[in-house]
């Protein structure tokens, strides 16, 4: 599985699970409102409405991340300074289907597939007691279907069907003259399960206001905790816990987006989305180990609101140009960001141009993101991983979104 740079890392982590997928418009611009292509199926089933005859998009979205963690030497008590530098760049993918079935109804489908993502530091860096690698993959698959009620209002829903694979490796201190690091791994996966609830509704063909929410998933992933290396001092504590079961409860939040869309007599056109995600719950419930112990996680999470804006104007008929922003508050107190996701508010720009073909339409946009400092303070609470104090340098992202519909 190839690694990126954990500031892109969060990035996708948030898109993905937080913000429908609408790559189809710069910065995420026009998630709710917009129902022009098949990602409606996704981005608010209830505008599957309006396609009139099936149609399909095939979407991928190359990023690369500018950035890298600067540990503070003066402040950090571990040896090993940065970690390794891993600048490898990403491509997500994704398919949307949208088929009319009768007058009034559409069938749609809907797969996000992450190639995967994650975060490789190097096994000799400050923060290897927190983080040594990383790794998170979601694949999901969406059937929705959505019922034109009147000639103003349309409903739709979604069943989200989302497989999670957690891979997690971090050294561990042995206390001791001369004693070299040991090692904890774990894996894990499950299938977790929830729904959508669309609305939609259109003045007239030109202006249209849509409500999207998904509720919380929440699954719990299990797999074999392993031990390696461990030292005398710790290998009677931990020793025991090897290749015991591990139970972790995880929580995907429950989000609701509202959209705008209006376009002009000239073709311009005006997108405004906001949304907000409860993020506070996202995380794990209980860990449980094989045997009876039982950790209650504090929560440090807090939940995230956020913008988009978008609008586009036609060069021609066949082209239009378009401009999108976006805005999202960080899911987490300075004081309590962790290496493993150092999320901070984010802001992107982007712009793109949509080119009709002879039965096909192409959608390319770029985008520039910044993913905040990001400053990280572990504290002195646990003598065997230290202190890690540090912030991003350079904290930006770029990608490229590119949509094909026919």
């Amino acid at each position: 599985m190839k690694t990126v740079p954990v500031f892109i890392q969060a990035l996708i982590l948030v898109l993905l699970i937080a913000l429908p997928a609408a790559a189809g418009n710069p910065a995420n611009s026009g998630i709710v409102g917009s129902a022009m292509h098949a990602e409606t199926a996704y981005d608010n089933p209830a505008g599957m409405v309006r396609i009139q005859e099936t149609t399909k998009t095939l979407g991928g979205t190359f990023a690369y991340s500018l950035s890298e963690f600067d540990v503070n030497e003066n402040k950090t008590s571990v040896d090993g300074g940065d970690h390794d530098s891993d600048h490898t760049p990403i491509v997500i993918p994704a398919f949307y289907y949208v088929r009319p079935v009768k007058e009034n109804w559409r069938l749609g489908f809907s797969m996000n597939v992450p190639s995967g993502f994650g975060s490789d530091y190097g096994n000799d860096w400050a923060g290897r007691y927190y983080a040594d690698s990383f790794a998170l993959v979601y694949v999901g698959l969406t059937p929705s279907v959505a019922y034109r009620i009147d000639e103003h209002w349309s409903v739709g829903v979604s069943f989200n069907i989302t497989y999670n694979y957690s891979e997690t490796d971090v050294r561990i201190n042995n206390p001791g003259p001369n004693q070299p690091d040991g090692k904890m791994e774990f894996d894990a996966d499950d299938i977790g399960y929830t729904g959508t609830f669309a609305l939609m509704y259109q003045w007239n063909d030109k202006t249209r206001i849509g409500v999207n929410y998904t509720g919380e998933t929440d699954t719990t992933i299990e797999g074999d905790i392993k031990f390696k290396g461990l030292g005398p001092v710790l290998e009677p504590l931990l020793g025991p816990l090897h290749r015991r079961t591990l139970k972790v409860d995880t929580i995907m939040p429950q989000r609701v987006a509202i959209g705008a869309y209006h376009e002009y007599d000239s073709g311009l056109y005006f997108t405004l989305d906001t949304f907000w995600i409860d993020f506070s719950e996202f995380g794990t419930g209980d860990i449980s180990v094989e045997g009876g112990l039982i950790i209650e996680p504090e929560g440090i999470y807090q939940d995230m609101r956020g913008v988009t804006m978008g609008f586009g104007f036609p060069l021609d008929q066949d082209t239009t140009w378009k401009f999108g922003a976006m805005y999202m508050s960080s899911g987490v107190e300075n004081s309590d960001r962790t290496l493993s996701l150092p999320l901070d508010r984010i802001w992107a720009v982007g712009t793109g141009v949509s080119q009709k073909l002879k039965d096909s339409t192409l959608d390319i946009n770029f985008n520039l993101y910044n993913l905040g400092d990001s400053p990280v303070d572990t504290g002195t609470s646990s003598p065997l991983r230290g202190r890690v104090v540090g912030k991003s340098d350079t904290p930006y992202a770029l990608a490229l979104d590119v949509s094909w519909h026919w």
